[in-house]
């Protein structure tokens, strides 16, 4: 697992679940605060990680990401919802791995 995207310190934004997003900057940024997401909740879990934008937004709703766990690699996208609060969640195939 690695970063792709590039996650200015300076552009740091909180999302309503204390999640901390930061985006690249920059005049064409079209990723937003999701290059980087620290304290970022797994859905369907208690864990709270570092997770990372993997590709541009394929849907209006969902961008790919990833994140580790366990020294596993465990794919999936964020999502956010209504009332601004970010979540990662995970593949099925994958959702064993955070047992």
């Amino acid at each position: 697992m690695s970063q792709r995207f590039y996650a200015s310190p300076n552009d740091a934004h909180v999302f309503s679940n204390n999640a901390v997003g930061y985006s690249p900057g920059g005049p064409f940024d079209c990723l937003g605060p999701y290059s980087k997401v620290v304290n970022c909740p797994i859905a369907g879990t208690d864990l709270r990680k570092t997770c990372y934008a993997t590709a541009y937004a394929d849907t209006h709703f969902s961008i790919p990401a990833c994140t580790s766990h366990r020294h596993q690699h465990i794919r999936g996208y964020f999502s956010v919802d209504s009332e601004g609060a970010i979540e990662f969640r995970p593949m099925d195939k994958y959702k064993d791995r955070l047992l």
